[in-house]
């Protein structure tokens, strides 16, 4: 039986992630173990409020169904939701690695952040001769950001140089944007910017140098910016960076190694960081062919945005042309079909069951939760690139399952889980199977939540349908009684008792007709008249099952028309004299307020049309009214 091993992680530091879930591939791959990687984000609305919704991904993961789990919770940027997320590890007692966090009763591999990280400022005092730093951070409290951090104060100190301290830039969450904001008022705070910034990672260093040149200073030349962690870009970009490349890839795999050989005691593994000094310190001069050509390439990664941009757009439509739930998912499986580019070709999304019942039934409460609950629907299921159509209940899996038979084989594999949600709303999750293309440049959350967002136009379209329908109601509405009226009898009762008798279903239909109508108009005034009439439509209404309809046939005739009914036919003309008489007499008439009845259960196509079955109870109910007569003669 293949081994499992479970990561939990954040997407958000996509380059370091993806490489080393590389080389937890690479791990698994040559111990035939599977890797199930557990991936959310936090993020902020446009309220400025945090929206940890996606963290319910790791919800899905119960470690006593694992051989090892490796917590990447320095990523989380959320100190509770990693603490909680650890507890549960500790409580498990299943075998657990951390990677680059040292955490007590875990595993540890990481690199020599803080000495490489203080070799690269010793060089840049050393070797270019800089003693004016700026310094743009990671998030405080954060483990490898701290390192950092502190390895630049303690080379500025073995080099007696002061800290500093206006141009430090903290609690940054590693992206592009605030290491641009930081830059951005580095220069703008002083007359004359600092020789050299050191930047917390290369996403930073890539924005300090933008902002540069923004300013019209040189790199290296006025200033020296440098990075950490190497990823792709550091080598292509005009200047390249100097970087420290932490071997990430090894990381991963030297985790596996440690979970997967069951070591007895607590395991710590240094992978020795190695940097590399480029043209971004004045290191290198010429520039490469790598880099021309990847200038050169500049457009097919503009081009690659816009169809990103361009497919969350047809995703959106696919939901908004398609009414019903079933024609969502053919459209969707058939779109996915020709257009998977980001995706994968082995992807399937799953959505919570009581989500499909509320996109099904625009009446099906559904509140806001964060709970995946016991079983999900498989609304797309592609396999090789191709749909994988499923039928009926073979679309719902166990929740505890996590992926549909389509993606199991005998291989190593390795499944990425992205949360699908909108706001407070968690609809269920994307999994894939040997592909992290859709990590690549952080597009997994945008791809989520516009999903997640489609799905709620989804239901505001079948929302819409249900206002016409309610439009369509108030048209077949009795003014006076709030039941059917005449239009109502003519399309929706008939439409039932025609649909009863194609399903062959029985249709239960009962005639009332108030006594002493006339009596009550003459005697008391119309408007007594047309409260009498209320009040019986009230009695019915409260006596029928729910799914029956009442209609006002005549000026004081009702029809009553529903499946089979639950109870004998009796009970209900009884149930409604009693509730007359009832009304009488807490509403003080100056009358007895009574009605005659009939009631019949039809056989499927007993009658063709449903004014021969009227008649028939209508036959039934006059016998009853003459016999009333003879009895109450006025």
């Amino acid at each position: 039986m293949k081994k499992k091993i479970a990561v939990l992680t954040s997407g958000w530091s996509a380059d370091y992630l993806i490489s080393i879930l590389q080389g937890m591939k690479k791990g698994c791959e040559s111990k035939n173990a599977d890797l199930y990687v557990f991936t959310s984000y936090k993020s902020f609305e446009t309220s400025g409020k945090a929206n940890t919704t996606g963290f319910a991904i790791f919800d899905l993961l119960n470690p006593k169904d694992y051989d090892g789990i490796v917590l990447m919770s320095n990523l989380f940027n959320d100190q509770e939701r990693a603490d909680l997320e650890y507890k549960k590890i500790i409580e498990s007692g299943v075998p657990a690695i951390s990677i680059n966090q040292h955490l007590d009763n875990l595993h540890y591999v990481g690199s020599d952040n803080f000495e490489v990280f203080k070799e690269l400022v010793s060089h840049l005092i050393e070797e270019h001769d800089i003693n004016d730093f700026a310094f743009i951070g990671g998030p405080t409290g954060n483990e490898g950001a701290d390192s950092n951090l502190k390895a630049f104060k303690e080379a500025l100190q073995e080099h007696n140089i002061p800290f500093p301290s206006k141009n430090v830039y903290l609690d940054g969450d590693w992206s592009y944007n605030f290491g641009y904001e930081a830059a951005q008022k580095i220069f703008s705070n002083n007359k004359k910017p600092p020789k050299a910034i050191v930047c917390v990672n290369d996403w930073a260093a890539m924005a300090a140098i933008k902002v540069a040149f923004e300013h019209n200073f040189n790199v290296p030349n006025d200033i020296k910016i440098i990075g950490f962690d190497e990823i792709p870009y550091t080598t292509k970009v005009i200047p390249s960076i100097t970087s420290v490349n932490i071997q990430s890839e090894k990381m991963g795999e030297e985790a596996i190694n440690v979970l997967l050989e069951k070591n007895k005691n607590k395991v710590t593994k240094i992978i020795r960081a190695i940097p590399h000094y480029r043209q971004s310190c004045g290191c290198q001069k010429e520039i490469s062919k790598e880099q021309i050509q990847f200038s050169q390439s500049y457009s097919q990664k503009i081009d690659g945005s816009q169809r990103f941009t361009s497919q969350l757009r047809h995703i959106e439509d696919v939901f908004i042309r398609n009414g019903t739930v079933d024609k969502l998912e053919e459209a969707l499986q058939a779109y996915f079909e020709l257009r998977n580019h980001f995706e994968g070709q082995d992807f399937a999304v799953m959505i919570k069951e009581e989500v499909i019942k509320s996109l099904s039934n625009s009446d099906y409460s559904y509140a806001s939760s964060t709970s995946y609950g016991k079983k999900m629907q498989i609304l797309i299921d592609i396999e090789k690139g191709k749909p994988i159509k499923l039928e009926g209940k073979n679309k719902l899996i166990p929740t505890q399952k996590l992926i549909p038979d389509s993606m199991i084989d005998s291989k190593s594999s390795m499944f990425l889980f992205i949360p699908i949600f909108n706001q407070k709303y968690l609809h269920g999750y994307y999994v894939s199977k040997n592909e992290l293309s859709l990590l690549s440049d952080k597009i997994a959350y945008n791809w989520s939540r516009n999903f997640g967002a489609s799905i709620e136009k989804f239901r505001q379209t079948v929302n819409y349908r249900l206002m016409s329908e309610r439009l369509k109601i108030l048209s077949t509405t009795d003014a006076l009684t709030g039941i059917l009226n005449r239009t109502g009898f003519d399309t929706i009762a008939r439409d039932l008792f025609n649909k009863n008798n194609a399903g062959n279903k029985k249709t239960f239909i009962m005639f009332i007709d108030i006594n002493n109508m006339k009596y009550i108009n003459d005697k008391h005034g119309h408007l007594h008249g047309d409260l009498a009439i209320k009040t019986v439509a009230e009695s019915i209404k409260s006596v029928i099952p729910k799914n029956f309809l009442a209609i006002r046939y005549g000026g004081d005739e009702f029809v009553v028309i529903g499946p089979k009914a639950t109870n004998n036919k009796n009970d209900y003309m009884t149930k409604i004299k009693e509730d007359l008489k009832l009304r009488t007499k807490i509403m003080s008439l100056p009358y007895e307020l009574s009605a005659s009845m009939g009631a019949k259960t039809f056989l499927p196509n007993e009658k063709s049309e449903l004014l021969q079955a009227i008649e028939e109870v209508d036959e039934i109910m006059y016998k009853n009214k003459t016999q009333f007569h003879k009895e109450n003669k006025l």
